[in-house]
């Protein structure tokens, strides 16, 4: 199982049913329901940075988060990155690419067929370096380190941050739309990139 973290100022962190809002793998209202979650604890921050346009010092003093921890069984994920996007029908780019369409298509056609896995690990947009888990399916909160009754279904988290300030450590590190995405530039030019802690935590301030 593997750490996985969310940003759902709800009562869970989970889709049972279709989405009300588009994202890059699904289309407003499903069909079924699609998981976002973050394999690096600053990449939900990031992408809640990124998707709300707050980019200035002062916003995230005006925005208090709920944080999710879940596990997450990767052993039979599969792996959609730069390297192997033109196996999928797509350009590296379109992973991180701020029009989502060529991801949502591809996601239609993934959704379609029942033989391909359900869990994928893809790029993050948001936190360049980093990684992502999309579920394909519906997934109901189970309490966290218990064995799932369902395993197709339940999936265990628990809150980790409740009111939240956002660390402002992450805002620099974080690419906003029509900006460059770190890693896919190193990828064209045959490098390839990892991603760099923030150098220090400064405490916030009262």
């Amino acid at each position: 199982m593997v750490a996985s973290y969310r940003i759902a100022n709800y009562d869970t962190p989970f889709w049972a049913g279709p989405n009300r809002a588009a994202g890059r793998f699904n289309r407003a209202g499903g069909p079924g329901a699609t998981q976002y979650l973050t394999l690096h604890p600053l990449g939900c921050i990031a992408e809640y940075l990124r998707g709300n346009d707050l980019s200035e010092p002062a916003d995230l003093g005006e925005r208090f988060v709920r944080i999710w921890v879940a596990e997450v069984d990767l052993s039979e994920a599969a792996h959609l990155g730069f390297d192997d996007a033109g196996d999928h029908g797509l350009a590296a780019s379109d992973l991180v690419a701020d029009d989502h369409e060529a991801c949502r298509a591809w996601a239609d056609r993934v959704r379609a067929d029942r033989s391909l896995p359900r869990i994928w690990v893809v790029p993050n947009a948001a936190l360049a370096g980093t990684d992502n888990v999309v579920i394909f399916g519906e997934r109901v909160l189970s309490p966290f380190h218990s064995p799932p009754v369902d395993p197709d279904v339940d999936l265990p988290a628990t809150i980790v941050g409740d009111v939240s300030l956002l660390p402002a450590v992450v805002l620099p590190q974080t690419r906003f739309r029509g900006r460059p995405h770190a890693s896919l530039e190193a990828w064209e030019r045959g490098v390839r990139s990892e991603y760099q802690e923030p150098g220090s935590y400064p405490f916030p301030r009262g």
